[in-house]
């Protein structure tokens, strides 16, 4: 499943959520993990799915997939990755549409938590992990 392609065409291209994370025209919203440079740029994105479980039929493959993905927000200023996370819940929640070829019937918030990465070292920044579901059409 290719739904990376889904979330990083969303944000990406939301109004609210790009020019957050991007400066000097490099846009972080990253697949599974951002490995830290010496010269961490914050605020950034990044997502995984955790789960991808098929609406099995009797007939046949499953047309139809429920897939689960995390998407975490981190940035260096609390109240800013709040209102990060807002834009990003915003850009997402019970959206449908055609992303980057994938057809998705609709995406629906699940959960927020807030985040501590102690791989951070010195650093200090703030994260929260926010839970979606995404109904597809395979």
């Amino acid at each position: 499943m290719e739904i990376g392609k889904v979330i990083y065409n969303i944000l990406s291209n939301d109004s609210n959520v790009a020019p957050l994370v991007t400066t000097s025209g490099n846009l972080r919203i990253f697949p599974s993990r951002y490995n830290f440079p010496t010269d961490v740029k914050l605020p950034y994105i990044t997502y995984q799915m955790f789960a991808d479980e098929p609406n099995n039929t009797k007939n046949g493959v499953s047309t139809y997939d429920y897939v689960r993905v995390q998407i975490s927000i981190y940035h260096n200023k609390y109240a800013d990755m709040i209102t990060l996370a807002g834009h990003v819940r915003t850009a997402l929640d019970y959206v449908s549409g055609t992303y980057s070829g994938v057809v998705v019937d609709k995406i629906f918030y699940q959960d927020q938590n807030e985040l501590y990465d102690d791989s951070a070292g010195s650093i200090g920044l703030y994260g929260i992990a926010q839970d979606y579901r995404f109904n597809i059409n395979r």
